[in-house]
C-alpha cells in the first residue's frame, strides 16, 4: 500500500551534498564464510547447491563480492540464484562454477537494496519533519515559484530532509558522526535548521513573512535583450489584501535612460472574483525612475535599462490580519 506522503529530497545528489561518501553506509552486514555443499555426491543435482546455516536474516538481498545475486522463491538451480528460509534460518545458493573454499573466501554480505533503503529512509525522515514542525509543508510544482533550486519544495526543506536521512543511514556504522550530522538539523541548543524553521526564523514560500507582506518580486517572462528591471517596492503600511499576485507588464518597450524622457510604459493587473491577473488597475503608466503607482498602497521603482513590450513581473503580496513578528525571551538581572 502506497502513502500519500513522500520525501522532500532525492536519494542521490541531495544526500551526497551532505555526506559525499554516503554510499559507504549501505547497512550491509558480512555473512560468515561457512557455506557447505547441500550434497557431497558429485552426481547429485544438489552438488552445486550450497547451504549457509544460521545465516541470519537475508530476506533482503544477498551480495557476492559486491554483486547482487538473484533472489528466487523456489529451489535455486541456476548460477547466482539464492533463497532464504526464515523458519530454518537457511541461505541456499547455487553456483556450478565454484567450490566451498572459493565461495567462502569471497565477500559475502546481506542487506537491503540500496536505492530502496535510501528512499525508505528519506520518507521516514520527511514524516519526522512533518510531526516536528506541526504545520503544513506544501509542494510547489509550478516552475515559476520554485526559485533558484528549481525543486518541488523550499530548499531548506530539501536540505533538512537530506541531513536527517544521512544521519539515520550513518548511525549504525558511526554513531558519533551521525550525531554531528543530525545536529546540523536539530540539537539541544536549538541552532539547527529544523529548530530555526520551527521557530519561524526561516519561513516557507507559502507562509507570511515580512518579505511577503512587503511584496516579493519574481520574473515571469523577460526578453533576452531586456536589461532593465524592477528595483524596489515601497509600502507605508501592510497591504490591504490577504493574497494577490500582482502582475506588472511592459506595454510599450524602449530604452529608459537617466536624463531623457522615457518611452517605456507599463500596466498593472490585480485579481478579481474570477481569478488572478484579471483586473487592470494601471494603464500605460510612463516609467520615470521614481517610486510609481502599483497596487494595494504599494509603489515600485524601475531601474534604467532596455525594456521590451510584454516583459512581465509578478509581485506576490501575502499578509496576516496581525503584523508578522518574532517573539524572543531573555533574562534580566538586578
Amino acid at each position: 500500500m502506497s502513502s500519500i506522503y513522500t520525501a522532500f529530497c532525492n536519494n542521490t545528489t541531495d544526500l551526497q551534498s551532505v555526506v559525499n561518501d554516503i554510499d559507504r553506509y549501505d547497512r550491509k552486514r558480512v555473512l560468515p564464510g561457512n557455506f557447505v555443499r547441500a550434497n557431497s555426491d558429485s552426481s547429485d543435482p544438489e552438488y552445486h547447491l550450497y547451504h549457509l546455516h544460521n545465516s541470519g536474516d537475508v530476506s533482503g538481498q544477498f551480495y557476492l563480492d559486491g554483486k547482487e545475486m538473484t533472489k528466487v522463491s523456489d529451489g535455486p538451480n541456476a548460477v547466482g540464484e539464492y533463497r532464504y528460509t526464515a523458519s530454518t534460518d537457511l541461505l541456499e545458493y547455487y553456483d556450478n562454477g565454484t567450490t566451498p573454499s572459493a565461495l567462502n573466501s569471497s565477500v559475502l554480505e546481506a542487506g537491503q537494496d540500496w536505492d530502496t533503503l535510501k528512499t525508505t529512509v528519506c520518507k521516514e525522515q520527511a514524516d519526522l519533519m512533518r510531526s516536528y514542525l506541526d504545520r503544513p509543508i506544501y509542494k510547489r510544482a509550478n516552475t515559476t515559484y520554485q526559485g533558484a533550486s528549481e525543486r518541488n519544495y523550499d530548499f531548506i526543506i530539501v536540505r533538512i530532509n537530506a541531513i536527517l536521512a544521512c544521519a539515520d543511514l550513518v548511525r549504525g556504522h558511526d554513531p558519533e558522526k551521525a550525531q554531528i550530522i543530525e545536529e546540523m538539523a536539530t540539537n539541544p541548543d536549538g541552532t539547527g535548521l529544523l529548530d530555526k524553521l520551527k521557530r519561524r526564523e526561516y519561513v516557507m514560500s507559502n507562509e507570511t513573512s515580512f518579505a511577503s507582506e512587503k511584496g516579493v518580486i519574481q520574473e515571469i517572462s523577460l526578453h533576452n535583450s531586456t536589461t532593465g528591471y524592477l528595483e524596489d517596492i515601497k509600502l507605508h503600511g501592510p497591504p490591504n489584501v490577504d493574497y494577490d499576485e500582482v502582475r506588472v507588464v511592459i506595454s510599450t518597450g524602449g530604452t529608459f535612460a537617466l536624463g531623457t524622457t522615457s518611452p517605456v510604459k507599463y500596466d498593472v493587473y490585480v485579481k478579481n472574483s474570477n481569478g488572478i491577473r484579471m483586473n487592470k488597475v494601471v494603464n500605460a503608466e510612463q516609467v520615470n525612475g521614481d517610486y510609481q503607482v502599483l497596487a494595494y498602497g504599494a509603489r515600485i521603482r524601475f531601474q534604467a535599462g532596455y525594456y521590451v513590450a510584454a516583459d512581465e513581473w509578478s509581485i506576490i503580496f501575502q499578509s496576516d490580519e496581525l503584523p508578522v513578528g518574532t517573539i524572543k525571551s531573555g533574562q534580566v538581572y538586578r
